[in-house]
């Protein structure tokens, strides 16, 4: 049994890739660019501020931060009056909190999204979040990972962490924590590698009294 899971949020713990996709391409055309999987492609798994110099090439003459505000605010609209958390994302963090096990959000998004998103979840589930918004190196980097980990009291090999792009599980893989990627929504495919586990879906993982124990089809 892990000491705490950290979770990565986009395309992870709920289903707002596409939603992130609609609002970078919106964004694109409405400032004349041209949207296409070259640009479509680097996007996945990314930092807000490389999204914003992606999309600058793309033809989004705007500053950084204006290209960032647009995007968050495109999305939060998007969102609507509730949260789109993949299949089994809450049943699975209601079997964590029941068993002891904290959960932490490691996530680039801002604090817009994911404060709404741990307002969202089973009470108590969550005991803090990384967000693109605190003073932390963006993912690949280990950092967030490593910020995650000591926010729940505890060292990062002693996590589980659950993510969805070769980006996050770079982080993942290099704070020491167990990663685990979870296909089901992925926005681009992450190879299997010996560094990681990697499961179908959170429907995958069953939580006993003391132990986890993860269904990866082999």
């Amino acid at each position: 049994m892990p000491k705490a899971v950290l979770w990565d949020l986009d395309g992870t713990l709920v289903d707002s890739d596409p939603l992130w996709t609609a609002a970078e391409r919106e964004c694109v055309i409405a400032h004349g660019g041209t949207w296409t999987d070259s640009v479509a492609d680097p996007l996945a798994g990314a930092a807000l501020t490389t999204c914003a110099r992606v999309l600058r090439e793309a033809g989004v003459l705007l500053p950084d931060e204006a290209i960032i505000h647009e995007l968050v605010n495109s999305v939060v609209r998007k969102y609507g009056d509730s949260v789109p958390w993949v299949p089994g994302a809450v049943e699975l963090l209601t079997a964590l909190r029941d068993a002891g096990v904290p959960s932490v959000l490691v996530t680039g998004s801002p604090h817009a999204l994911a404060d709404r998103v741990i307002e969202a979840a089973p009470a108590g589930a969550f005991v803090g979040c990384v967000t693109g918004d605190d003073d932390v190196r963006d993912k690949p980097d280990p950092e967030p990972y490593e910020r995650g980990a000591s926010l729940a009291g505890v060292k990062p090999g002693e996590c589980l962490a659950f993510e969805d792009s070769p980006t996050g599980l770079a982080a993942a893989v290099a704070a020491g924590t167990q990663a685990v990627t979870v296909k089901a929504h992925a926005r681009t495919v992450v190879p299997d590698a010996d560094d990681h586990l990697t499961i179908g879906a959170l429907a995958d993982v069953q939580v006993h009294a003391d132990r986890l124990e993860l269904s990866t089809g082999e």
